[in-house]
């Protein structure tokens, strides 16, 4: 989902939610789960093209939508969190002198796996400009990766 933030006028602004209705955000159904218990409605609702793709925009009004915006933040930073971490588990498995080599048919349980002992706050460090990087140990990844394979 995407989410613009547009000035009205001085003092007010929009919040428009994008999401591509062909192929939506692993987020979508949680963020919207979460404005239907929060009782959310846009204030407008439409369905068109969208860079390309068949696409809903919510509009909402900055004041009515503010104070929810940094769950909704936080429920996209979970997602993003765990693509990031997955990229990097699978980039791990495959770097090194001894890669692991997981079967198809089970890829993606392992990798899932994999994520239970490695999506936590260890994954990531500040780096000096203050931003922040995966941080995973390849050789502890690719340990765990064996070990699954072994049950």
């Amino acid at each position: 989902m995407i989410i613009k933030v547009e000035p009205a006028d001085m003092f007010m602004y929009t919040v428009i939610m994008i999401s591509n209705l062909e192929t939506p955000d692993p987020e979508d159904q949680e963020i919207r789960d979460y404005m239907e218990a929060e009782e959310l409605e846009p204030k407008y609702r439409s369905e068109g093209d969208f860079e390309g793709r068949h696409s809903e925009s919510m509009q909402f009004g900055g004041c009515y939508l503010g104070r929810h915006l940094g769950e909704i933040n936080l429920i996209q930073q979970k997602y993003i969190e765990v693509e990031l971490i997955t990229h990097e588990i699978k980039r791990h498995l495959g770097e090194s002198d001894r890669p692991v080599e997981l079967p198809d048919e089970k890829q993606d349980a392992a990798v899932a796996e994999l994520l239970k002992s490695f999506n936590n706050d260890k994954a990531f460090r500040e780096r000096e400009d203050g931003k922040y990087e995966v941080a995973l140990d390849g050789e502890a990844v690719r340990e765990a990766a064996r070990a699954l394979l072994k049950n």
